[in-house]
Parts: C-alpha cells; sequence; structure tokens
C-alpha cells in the first residue's frame, strides 16, 4: 500500500495520469506482478513496442513488473483513482471490480484454456467486462490465457488424502481458501514476493501456481515436486484505468483497443508455446512432476461453487456449464 501511495503522490505532483509530460509525450504505467521473463513480462514489452510504433511516439510506456507498484488488490485503487494508468493482472481484478463475475477463481470449472477463451469471447465475457467498467471504472482491452496452475511440494501429493495439514500459501480469496480447507490443508496468508523465503525457512510447505510462476522466482530450490493438480485454468486481464483512456484522443483510444486485441493473440500463442519449455526446465533443474488423480480432487471440490453461487449473477455457474457443454459438443461433430 505504501508503494501506491507514493505512486499517487508522484503522478499528481509530477505526471497526472494521461497527461502531457514533454511535448507531444503521454506517460503511460504499466503494472504486472510477473518477474522477468514470464509470459505477461513478455507480452508488456510487445505491448510497449507496439504502443510506440503505432502511437509514432507519441505514448510513452513505463513498465512496473514485479509488484513494484503493490499488490494486485492496490493496483484496483489505482486504476480506478487513475494514477496507475494500465495494468496485466489476475482474478484479483474481477473479486474487487466485477464480484457477480468472480466465477472465474473456482476450481476445476474449466478442462481446457480453449474453453476459458470461449467464455470470455462470449456474452459471459462481455458481462464482465461491462460490470467492472460500471463499477469501477476499469476497462477491459484484452486477456491471456494461463497456464494451470498446479501444486508444488517437498511429498508427492498423490490424491486428495495426501493434503491434510499441508500449510499452503494461497491467494486469499474466499473461494480458494474455502477449497483448501475442504482438502484439509492449512492456508496462509503470504505475498508471492515473500513466498520463496517463507518456503526456504519452512512457514509453508507448499504452494500452487502455473510453471512460470513456479519457475521465475527458482522455487525449484526449496520445493521438489510439482503434483499436477491442474485445479485452475484463468487468464490475465489486461485492463486500462477508463480515467486514462477518456483522456486520450479518439485515434489513441483506438490505437488502445487495437493493440488490446492483438496483445490477446500474442499472449495466448506465447503461453501455448512456453507450457512445455517451463516442464522442461523445471525438470531440469531437478523437480519431479507427480500424476495426482485430478478426478479424486475434482470430485472432491465440486461443491464448491455452489456455495457461493449466490454471490454471483443469477444463474451463472449454470450458464457458464451449459455454454461449455454446447462447445464440446460443437467440437466433437
Amino acid at each position: 500500500m505504501k508503494k501506491l501511495i507514493f505512486l499517487v503522490l508522484f503522478m499528481v505532483m509530477v505526471i497526472p495520469a494521461g497527461t502531457i509530460c514533454a511535448k507531444d509525450t503521454i506517460q503511460m504505467s504499466i503494472s504486472y506482478p510477473g518477474a522477468p521473463g514470464a509470459e505477461e513480462d513478455l507480452a508488456a514489452k510487445q505491448f510497449e513496442k507496439w504502443i510506440k510504433e503505432r502511437t509514432k511516439g507519441q505514448i510513452e510506456v513505463k513498465l512496473f513488473g514485479s509488484e513494484q507498484l503493490g499488490k494486485e488488490v492496490d493496483i484496483v485503487s489505482g486504476l480506478q483513482l487513475g494514477s496507475v494508468d494500465m495494468a496485466i493482472m489476475g482474478t484479483t481484478i474481477h473479486e474487487q471490480a466485477a464480484p457477480k463475475y468472480n466465477i472465474w477463481s473456482a476450481y476445476y470449472i474449466f478442462g481446457s484454456s480453449d474453453e476459458v477463451a470461449h467464455i470470455l469471447n462470449g456474452t459471459i465475457g462481455q458481462k464482465a467486462n461491462a460490470e467492472m467498467l460500471k463499477n469501477k471504472g476499469i476497462r477491459m482491452i484484452g486477456y491471456g490465457l494461463r497456464g494451470p496452475r498446479n501444486l508444488t511440494s517437498n511429498r508427492p501429493i498423490k490424491d486428495p488424502k495426501d493434503v491434510k495439514g499441508l500449510r499452503i500459501r494461497i491467494p486469499l480469496q474466499p473461494i480458494y481458501v474455502e477449497s483448501w480447507k475442504e482438502l484439509g490443508a492449512q492456508p496462509v496468508a503470504i505475498s508471492y514476493g515473500e513466498l520463496y523465503l517463507a518456503l526456504k525457512q519452512g512457514v509453508v510447505d507448499s504452494q500452487e501456481n502455473p510453471l512460470s510462476y513456479i519457475y521465475t522466482p527458482a522455487f525449484y530450490e526449496v520445493q521438489k515436486y510439482v503434483n499436477v493438480t491442474e485445479h485452475q485454468r484463468s487468464f490475465f486481464s489486461y485492463v486500462v484505468s477508463e480515467k486514462f483512456f477518456q483522456s486520450l484522443t479518439p485515434d489513441l483510444q483506438k490505437v488502445i483497443i487495437q493493440t488490446g486485441k492483438d496483445i490477446t493473440l500474442f499472449h495466448n500463442n506465447l503461453q501455448s508455446q512456453m507450457e512445455n519449455q517451463w516442464k522442461q526446465k523445471l525438470i531440469d533443474k531437478g523437480m519431479i512432476f507427480v500424476e495426482s488423480d485430478q478426478a479424486a480432487f475434482k470430485k472432491k471440490l465440486i461443491d464448491i461453487p455452489n456455495k457461493f453461487a449466490a454471490q454471483w449473477a443469477p444463474g451463472l455457474y449454470q450458464e457458464i456449464q451449459k455454454e461449455i457443454n454446447e462447445y464440446q459438443a460443437k467440437k466433437k461433430r
């Protein structure tokens, strides 16, 4: 939070969001959580390149990776205030800005990244985007699929009973907490930036993340097993502060919108190419991949979404299930 307060003061006193700081130059800050080399870091750099080229230098992008500007919940506030111009972030954006559509955090909702993309590109995704803009003044311009989340540990986790008593660091969204408690684990709140040390010192036994988020912070130095639970398939949201967006000329707004569409394709192609590379890199570092019983985990957690259904848009869970079933049926034809 201190980082965000500093940024707010800095932007107000020196470079108010979306204003011209030098002749014909607009400063645009982009926050994202990933370390150098992660998919969103590479995608952010590509976005920066395209914006510079397409605006002929009118917009100068400043990148702030590795949570430099604060945690995601603080970044949401920054986007709303206009002190952060753009962010690439996980499901926290829906938890904070479109809670009626925060179903993305539920485990085993989606069986593939294609299913996630299908829902995001359809009416449900459009409704979620409209809710975000209405509630917080945050505009969704694109998304980047993430690899499935897997559980790391220092003992193999083959089925749900192996989770009992495990002290696990998770993002403290209520549905995450409820899911791991149902499995018998002890959820712990630790920031991602402090997680390596917490694993090393034994404050927690395990954590769960996509493979890229296991490799880039070198968790292979403090964890032995990657348990292939694939319990969540999610995405990064590319979001822009509406205050910043409305400060731009119509032509520059069009550039932002089109670049958001293009970065979606770029990010998703990149993620697809890199997933197997991340796995091989982790194997090369000595990590052992364990094929966990995903069906058993799913069966154990199947009723969790129903406990949160009242918080979501009416019938959302059932609507997504229906959409996915129809999508899969069409693929088989």
